[in-house]
């Protein structure tokens, strides 16, 4: 009788060892090899980095997280992410790849670091679909948030672009900005009226609190500005339009292009193409 019962209770034993450790099989592949705590810990070493942050160190980090979790849906944000590195550290194949893996991409930033790269590359002709992704997305976004009026005229080499502010930056306070784009390879370049806050605070600490508020149209090309005007004169929509129609014409005859086998990134992107929070922004009076 005992060893019928030790038969029994060893047959239950194995049953129930088999069943848990099946169960435990089946509960382990329903789990991703990565959850949202390495996610968090990824974006934490971003924003919260153990080191300098510098390219490499951010493109490490994010290599390490692709590596670790590559089917996790945030690993095209840190081929992004790990791709602006590379292209900031001068590795041309190797940003190339990660803006390949990246896929849909709509920030500005991206798409004209990924336009250098594929200049340096030889590609001038998906270098300048990019520039131009990157314009259209920011004139959509600008558009779309109802800060702008937008205007559009063709030009030999290329075209013109008025974008008339209706609101932006207090900061900044752009009224006008006029982009050259060109048809084919080249970097775009754009002229500006701006009213800054800073920098008439500075002018009033010299001239007095009652004089009036500096404007200044500045031009913009990727590695260059230039101050074309200084005045405390309001700068209307038909002097920027005659600035543009004859400066901007003048780029678009002889743009800027990047060379073959080089890294050369439009400094002055941010500049051109400015973000404008619609939580801050404000009439232009």
């Amino acid at each position: 009788m005992k060893k019928r019962l030790f038969r029994y209770l060893g047959a239950l034993i194995v049953s129930l060892v088999s069943t848990h450790s099946g169960l435990m099989r089946f509960a382990l592949a329903d789990i991703p090899a990565c959850g949202l705590s390495d996610v968090a810990a990824w974006q934490m070493s971003l924003d919260d980095p153990t080191e300098e942050a510098t390219p490499a160190y951010v493109r490490g980090v994010s290599e390490a997280f692709i590596e670790a979790c590559p089917d996790r849906p945030e690993v095209a944000e840190a081929h992004r992410i790990a791709g602006q590195s590379a292209a900031y550290d001068k590795d041309v194949a190797g940003a190339a790849a990660h803006f390949d893996a990246a896929g849909y991409v709509t920030d500005v930033e991206t798409l004209f670091l990924h336009a250098a790269v594929r200049s340096a590359l030889g590609e001038t002709e998906r270098a300048s679909k990019l520039r131009d992704e990157a314009i259209d997305h920011w004139i959509s976004r600008i558009e779309r948030r109802g800060l702008a009026e937008i205007e559009v005229r063709d030009a030999d080499g290329g075209e013109l672009i008025g974008i008339h502010f209706k609101r932006t930056d207090p900061d900044t306070n752009i009224s006008d900005l006029w982009i050259a784009r060109p048809d084919g390879a080249g970097w775009p370049a754009a002229l500006k009226v701006t009213s800054e806050r800073q920098l008439n605070a500075f002018h009033r600490l010299r001239a007095g609190e009652d004089a009036a508020q500096l404007r200044f149209v500045r031009l913009y090309r990727c590695h260059t500005r230039r101050v074309l005007a200084r005045t405390s004169e309001p700068v209307t929509q038909a002097d920027i339009r005659a600035a543009a129609e004859l400066g901007l014409r003048a780029y678009l005859a002889n743009p800027d292009t990047a060379q073959r086998g080089a890294m050369q990134r439009c400094l002055l992107a941010e500049h051109m193409l400015p973000e404008i929070s619609p939580a801050t922004s404000v009439p232009i009076q």
